[in-house]
């Protein structure tokens, strides 16, 4: 049974790339590191199973990522996915990165596909069939619109799976600061490869301030997984679902990761 938690301890703070007048570079920069570093590290490779749990229990084996921004973890996930069965990847956006997701499609030796077109989150087309998921893009959203995605799946009969980089507050805002000097020594590393992002991180240094104040942002905008279900119990129809809600552990890792599973019923 979904119990309402008592206190919304999140709280709807500002990221620069979330405003209009963040120049694109910078905002396509942000999100290139946020991919490298999740294809670096392989954090979101705990989550496979789960994923992959979702995909079994709604018989298919496509996949519809959501506010995909710089192609998040899929690099390395999608292999990961693919020991377990076959898997069909198509990353989308409200504003894609058609250049990114062009490279990512190339480097994944065209396993990995895009939706060149925009894509709202509240509102997926019915055409795009398959398990939505979601990596470090939820917390983006306020409560009404978080809520809308969720009853978009509901109502369109689609399992989702929603993942954050964190399950906890306090320690990622406090590590936080150490992304500057990680995005000063990597950002050579990070494809596909733009003069801007060189420009704006060396000469003009936006995508490391930009990196270390949206991070530590998000730190408290984040949904854990008390707030996770308060939001789930106020959607119309989540009884038709089954919930997972949690904390993925991160091996070696202080922190793990929140998740958010939600599957149709079969009899309902």
């Amino acid at each position: 049974m979904l119990v309402p938690s008592p206190v919304m301890r999140r709280r709807q703070l500002v990221e620069i790339e979330d405003l209009p007048w963040c120049p694109r570079p910078v905002r396509d920069g942000g999100t290139d590191w946020l991919g490298f570093m999740a294809n670096t590290t392989k954090a979101f490779s705990p989550v496979a199973p789960r994923i992959r749990g979702a995909m079994d229990a709604t018989g298919t084996s496509n996949v519809v990522d959501l506010c995909s921004g710089g192609g998040g973890p899929w690099l390395t996930l999608a292999p990961e996915l693919e020991t377990s069965g076959p898997v069909s990847v198509q990353l989308t956006d409200l504003y894609p990165n058609v250049e990114g997701f062009t490279d990512l499609r190339a480097r994944s030796g065209e396993k990995l596909s895009f939706r060149a077109t925009s894509v709202d989150a509240t509102d997926v087309p019915v055409e795009l069939d398959g398990v939505r998921t979601m990596f470090n893009c939820f917390h983006h959203f306020p409560p009404e619109l978080a809520r809308a995605i969720l009853s978009d799946a509901v109502r369109k009969r689609r399992g989702i799976a929603i993942f954050e980089g964190v399950d906890s507050r306090l320690l990622p805002a406090l590590a936080m600061p150490m992304q500057v000097p990680a995005v000063l020594l990597l950002t050579p590393f990070v494809r596909p490869f733009r003069w801007s992002r060189l420009f704006f991180t060396y000469v003009i240094p936006l995508i490391p301030l930009l990196v270390f104040f949206d991070g530590t942002m998000s730190m408290f905008r984040i949904y854990l997984a008390d707030e996770l279900r308060e939001m789930v119990a106020s959607i119309p129809g989540h009884e038709t679902f089954d919930w997972d809600i949690g904390s993925t552990p991160v091996k070696g890792a202080p922190i793990g990761l929140t998740h958010l599973v939600g599957i149709p019923k079969r009899d309902m």
